[in-house]
C-alpha cells in the first residue's frame, strides 16, 4: 500500500503543532484560542461573587447582622431590617409569619437566652434586579443556651446546645444608599 502523501513528516512543525493541539485537546490545557475570549473577572476575596458595589454593600450589611447577632445586639441586627420586613418561615399559615414591629422584642428575647454564639455564612450568590436582591448563603453556627433555673435560681437543666448548618436565602431592597434586609433573619 503507497504511504499516504497528504500526512505531515513526523518531524514536520506541522506534525508537531498536530500533536501538540491534540495533547492540549486530550489533557484540557487552555490553548491560545481558548484564552482569548475568557477574561477572569474579580471577585470579591473569600467568595466567587462579583466585586461590584452593590455586592459588597450586600455583604456589608449581611455581615453587620452576624456580627451583631454574635455580640447579641438585637438593636443593630433591626439597624439592618427594612420596615417592610416580613418573614413567613416558609408556610401558608400566618400564625408563625414575622413582622418588623414583632421582630425587635422577638430579636431581644431570643438573644437573651443565648449563652454562647458562633455563626459563620459562607456566601454562594447575589442576584441584583433593579433595587431588589436575593443573596444565598451557607450557614454554619452553634448556641448554647442559658440553663434554666429552679426557684432557688440555681440551673435546673445542662445548657441546650444548638448546631445549624443549613443553605439560607436573604431578600434587601436599597433604599436609598443603603441595602436593607426584608426576608430571611
Amino acid at each position: 500500500m503507497p504511504a499516504n502523501t497528504n500526512a505531515p513528516h513526523p518531524r514536520s512543525p506541522r506534525w508537531l503543532h498536530s500533536v501538540a493541539l491534540a495533547l492540549a485537546f486530550v489533557v484540557g490545557v487552555p490553548t491560545s484560542a481558548s484564552l482569548l475570549g475568557c477574561k477572569a473577572k474579580p471577585t470579591i476575596p473569600g467568595t466567587e461573587i462579583p466585586d461590584t458595589e452593590d455586592n459588597r454593600q450586600i455583604i456589608s450589611v449581611l455581615e453587620r447582622y452576624r456580627t451583631s447577632f454574635v455580640s447579641r445586639d438585637a438593636a443593630s441586627v433591626l439597624a439592618a431590617t427594612h420596615p417592610t420586613y416580613l418573614d413567613t418561615a416558609g408556610t401558608d399559615d400566618p400564625s408563625d409569619d414575622t413582622t418588623y414591629n414583632e421582630l425587635g422584642p422577638l430579636l431581644r428575647r431570643r438573644l437573651s437566652q443565648l449563652d454562647s454564639v458562633r455563626f459563620t455564612m459562607d456566601y454562594l450568590e447575589i442576584h441584583v434586579t433593579g433595587d431588589r436582591a436575593v443573596c444565598r448563603v451557607w450557614i454554619d453556627a452553634s448556641f448554647r443556651f442559658k440553663p434554666l433555673l429552679d426557684g432557688y435560681g440555681e440551673p435546673r437543666d445542662q445548657p441546650t446546645y444548638n448546631r445549624i448548618q443549613d443553605f439560607a436565602e436573604f431578600e434587601l431592597v436599597r433604599e436609598g444608599d443603603n441595602w436593607l434586609v426584608v426576608r430571611g433573619i
